[in-house]
């Protein structure tokens, strides 16, 4: 098994998943049932997730079958998946804002609901549009007539990022550096948080500490945007070097941690004084353990590339 074995199976989850949540949501809607609003939120923010290694796998089954004559498709359906994966990666982010409203304010805000209905739309679409066009490389009975295959096929969305990044040479360092301030940020509300999980600063309530977790998210997503985009530019710097596929793992895993604290009410209710459970302990040492991976394992790829 390669990661071309692990791209096939991936690159199903995002697409069913999020239609499969738009339905539910679309559901909850109609019914106005909160609780299905919020099942149908964390859909779409762990398929957002698992849009990360479903795009970087897919740059390494690229490289393995990069050099046959239907190479026109591939660039297609590349420039299809980048936009797919921005809108999914909005999508997902909005649904969890939505699940820490729901938390702090006891419901998800109405304009938020409409954000979240627009971009998911968009979304399937973006996503059954790819997984089309990907299932055309392996399949040629399905292809439409006149699809491109040559090499000499226009530079599209995909071509003109990576064009923009390499070409301009303040845009990498510049890149490097909103990645790791993201970073920072993202570590600095974790420790704080994971700090009061585990029982130190029991002073705080966790309600104090909930608000914070918006800048946290924010952090990483700056290091999301910074990072996807560089991986775009150069992925055979990245993709030849094994832990840069642990720490994405890495990230995955930690994002879905993050809806640990955000939807279940075992943290909300902390307050002061109050002894976290050993649950909660748990999820706080996983946290910053997955924490420190990513960042170990991302300072290592110059080392080891």
């Amino acid at each position: 098994m390669n990661y071309s074995h692990v791209h096939i199976v991936l690159n199903h989850f995002p697409t069913i998943g999020t239609v499969l949540g738009l339905g539910l949501f679309i559901y909850a809607l109609l019914r106005k049932n909160d609780e299905l609003k919020e099942i149908s939120f964390v859909i779409f923010m762990v398929m957002a997730l698992l849009g990360v290694p479903t795009f970087i796998t897919g740059a390494a089954a690229e490289r393995a079958i990069g050099d046959r004559a239907d190479v026109g498709l591939i660039e297609v359906h590349k420039d299809a998946a980048v936009l797919a994966f921005t809108f999914l990666g909005i999508t997902g982010t909005f649904a969890w804002l939505g699940l820490w409203q729901a938390r702090r304010f006891k419901g998800i805000a109405q304009w938020n609901k409409m954000v979240v209905l627009v971009l998911s739309l968009i979304t399937v679409g973006l996503m059954v549009n790819t997984g089309s066009m990907g299932g055309e490389i392996s399949h040629p009975e399905i292809r439409a007539e006149g699809a491109a295959l040559s090499g000499e096929a226009e530079v599209g969305l995909n071509g003109a990022l990576e064009a923009w990044v390499l070409d301009h040479a303040w845009v990498w360092p510049t890149g490097e550096t909103l990645h790791f301030t993201g970073m920072a940020l993202l570590f600095g509300v974790a420790l704080v948080v994971n700090l009061r999980l585990f029982g130190f600063i029991g002073k705080v309530p966790f309600k104090a500490l909930h608000r914070l977790l918006p800048l946290g998210i924010f952090g990483f997503g700056i290091s999301a945007t910074t990072g996807m985009m560089l991986f775009n530019a150069n992925p055979t710097r990245y993709i030849n070097v094994p832990t840069f596929f642990l720490k994405m793992f890495m990230v995955v895993l930690a994002g879905i941690a993050v809806l640990y604290v955000t939807v279940f009410d075992e943290t909300w209710a902390l307050g002061a004084d109050d002894k976290p459970p050993l649950r909660a302990k748990f999820v706080a040492v996983t946290t910053m353990a997955l924490l420190l991976g990513i960042l170990y394992f991302g300072r290592m790829i110059p080392f080891l590339e």
